[in-house]
Formats: C-alpha cells, structure tokens, sequence
C-alpha cells in the first residue's frame, strides 16, 4: 500500500509490447496517469528506458503484466524485460508487475473517446502508451490507503 508520504511521488507506468511498448507517468495524489511515449522494443529499449528514468526520477516502475493468460511467448520475453530491469535498476527503483488484463481494450475504447472529444488527433493510433496510463492508474486505485 501506498501511505500518505508516499501520494507526491512519481510512478512510471509500463504496457510492454514485441514491437512497442507504451510508458505513462503519473502521481498516486491525483490517482490519474499522462501518456509520455512509445518507445520501440528493440536493441536500444533499456538507453531509452534509462532516458526516462534520468528525466522522470520515479520511485516505482509499475509494469503491465498478463497474469490470467496461459504463459507464451509474449511472456517469456516480458519476464527477460522485467529481470533486465530489476538487475540495472532494483536498488533504486522498485519494479512492479501488475495486471494488465484487457488494458488493450480498455485502452482502445478510451482512445476512442478522446477523439471524439478532440482531446486528441483522429491520427493518433497507437493504444500501448494509453494502455500504460490505464495499468498505473489500476494500481494507484489497488494500492492507495485512503
């Protein structure tokens, strides 16, 4: 849980992908989360990983993971992500997974929306840095004493 001293700091949120993966910011005090990029899952993941660490100083990366769904390939290379990020970052940061289940469909319906409210352009396809927000935001509502 979440304690009072604990609500001003900042969170990253992650929605890990094979190709992309999405990344939120967000603050457990306003209990919502910001999209802030989507960053290619490739060979240079963990310099723009560091990228964000270096600007955002979050106290927790908080990493969508899809606990109910029988284990695959999109798994395996999700834990490899997640022992990479514990190893270079674990004793500064704390790596969380959290359940991710049907972000992606939340995410895409949410998207929906903001469009339609032209809060964001009609363009815009990609639904992993939504999906992220959605995560943090699932596990600020999970772990927040009130």
């Amino acid at each position: 849980m979440i304690s009072q001293l604990n609500k001003n700091r900042v969170y990253i949120g992650i929605d890990f992908g094979l190709k992309k993966i999405g990344v939120a910011v967000g603050q457990p005090i306003t209990n919502h989360a910001n999209p802030i990029t989507i960053i290619n899952n490739d060979t240079e993941v963990y310099n723009q990983i560091d990228l964000i660490i270096q600007e955002w100083l979050p106290h927790a990366i908080i990493i969508g993971y899809p606990f109910a769904i029988k284990k695959n390939h999109v798994h395996k290379n999700l834990d490899i992500f997640i022992k990479n990020l514990e190893k270079n970052y674990a004793d500064k940061i704390d790596i969380i997974p959290h359940s991710e289940i049907l972000s992606t469909e939340e995410a895409k319906t949410k998207l929906r929306e903001l469009r339609k409210s032209n809060i964001i352009s009609k363009k815009k396809i990609n639904v992993d840095d939504i999906s992220a927000c959605l995560i943090l935001e699932s596990w600020f509502n999970d772990n927040i004493t009130r």
